[in-house]
């Protein structure tokens, strides 16, 4: 399923022969990115020349600044452009090991992320973790992910002339998640769609035993208040739709949440996605035991997807148009 429109449009390429950056030659012709390494307390950073530092361990492209964040605390920024960034991003979001349409995907998706994240009037633009994309430096690169970010330079995804928000996760588990459903915001190209392309990766099924005192300490009153558990029904409008809705019946009451709320008290290490499946009482009612698939909120492309449309050929144009329907290729 290939994209319509304009097709991919290189900008200037930031790569020698080699396959090594070169960030010092065109580093004005690329967006800069501001990268918060640290906040708080942490070990002062250490020039090597004009365009590396070292800190923590690691070295990094670009240059270095302490600055203050609104709340008063000290952070570590790290000023580098665009592209350089993603370097040190695809290899530490998706394997390099993997097929090279699915990390030009990925490239392709991580850089529309990231450059609707630059605002200038914020402290930073994004944070070197998952709380917007993992970002590990010079040691995070590969050249596997640098001939990702190379061969699709300048590329993003763009909707109605502007960049698309789109997002990812590790894995969908059989449908992607509606935007509105997981955040309230309705994007055309972030819809709900069956994707049976992760079925049977890693990813894929999951299970949990949750202790009913740690949904009690997680939700309080409104839910100790029901009573002795009797059931628990997973609610969704079509049997094969994402669930919409959790109801714990008790004795007294019942308490409903949403697989989100549920997922976001509880801990996204131990509900690993809001593609919940089933939820039983365990253990003469002292526990839940669930089960679900995906890895994630689930909205956008799913990772283990992307890779096994890679592994069968699909290109990265077709790999972005399979989850995000309706945009079309940009540079930015």
């Amino acid at each position: 399923m290939a994209l319509t429109g304009s097709a991919l449009v290189a900008s200037p390429r930031v790569a020698r022969a080699t396959g090594g950056l070169d960030v010092t030659a065109t580093p004005e012709a690329q967006h800069q990115v501001r990268v918060l390494l640290a906040s708080g307390a942490f070990p002062e950073p250490q020039a090597l020349d004009a365009w590396h530092f070292g800190w923590n361990g690691r070295t990094y492209r670009g240059t270095s600044e302490v600055v203050a964040l609104p709340d008063g605390r000290r952070a570590l920024l790290n000023m580098l452009p665009l592209d350089a960034y993603l370097s040190g991003v695809i290899s530490k979001e998706i394997s390099a090991s993997w097929a090279p349409s699915a990390q030009q995907a990925q490239a392709i998706v991580s850089r529309t992320y990231a450059l609707l994240k630059l605002h200038p009037e914020k402290a930073y633009d994004v944070v070197a973790s998952e709380s917007d994309q993992v970002y590990g430096g010079i040691e995070g690169e590969t050249v596997e992910g640098r001939a990702a970010v190379d061969a699709t330079a300048g590329a993003i995804l763009v909707y109605a002339g502007r960049p698309a928000h789109v997002v990812y996760s590790a894995c969908c588990g059989g449908r992607t998640a509606d935007a509105a459903d997981v955040w309230g915001a309705s994007y055309p190209y972030l819809p709900s769609i069956v994707d049976p392309n992760c079925l049977g990766t890693p990813a894929f099924n999951w299970n949990a035993t949750v202790a009913l005192d740690a949904v009690a300490a997680a939700f309080g009153s409104p839910f100790t208040d029901v009573g002795p558990l009797r059931s628990v029904r997973i609610e969704s409008d079509d049997p094969n739709d994402r669930p919409r809705n959790i109801a714990f019946v008790g004795n007294a009451s019942s308490f409903e949440t949403s697989p989100k709320a549920f997922r976001a008290s509880l801990g996204p290490s131990v509900v690993r996605s809001t593609f919940l499946h089933a939820l039983t009482i365990a253990d003469g009612g002292a526990s839940l035991a669930v089960w679900g698939t995906g890895r994630g909120h689930g909205v956008g492309m799913c990772q283990w997807g992307a890779r096994e449309l890679g592994e069968r050929g699909a290109s990265a144009q077709d790999i972005v148009g399979f989850y995000f329907p309706g945009t079309t290729f940009g540079v930015g």
